[in-house]
């Protein structure tokens, strides 16, 4: 398999990084903003965003990008397009790697609440990255 990146849609990329953050950010800091701050046993939101230190906004784009850029490249040489292909390979891609990576994480550090916050939130952003690449193949 060979990825070629001169063949990727470079809007639709962008897009979806942007969507994806924006995605995390209502998720994280409006929406559950709460239960996440207890769920990594701080007291409340503000605490919780006091502790949080800035380069790991820094980190989270990062790894968007490197989501995003390996989700198109996979749908690229898969062949996806359409929305019904981007679900299929979102939820393919949510479940067989996201899921199956973060779980024993969360299982070792007995963080329950924590896992289904996070990985719901990142099963919902790869659902829409996924759908929005397979929109603009």
């Amino acid at each position: 398999m060979i990825f070629d990146f001169s063949g990727l849609n470079w809007l639709a990329i962008v897009v979806s990084i942007v969507a994806g953050q924006a995605i995390l950010t209502v998720w994280f800091a409006v929406i559950f903003a709460e239960p996440w701050a207890r769920a990594y046993g701080a007291a409340d939101k503000a605490q919780h965003t006091a502790e949080v230190p800035m380069y790991t906004y820094g980190i989270g784009l990062a790894c968007m990008v490197l989501l995003t850029l390996g989700l198109a490249l996979l749908q690229k040489a898969l062949g996806v397009s359409g929305i019904g292909d981007g679900i299929v390979s979102g939820l393919y891609v949510a479940l067989m790697f996201c899921v199956a990576t973060a779980l024993p994480g969360y299982a070792f550090l007995r963080r329950w609440s924590a896992f289904t916050l996070a990985i719901s939130a990142q099963v919902v952003v790869i659902l829409v990255v996924s759908v929005i690449l397979s929109l603009w193949p």
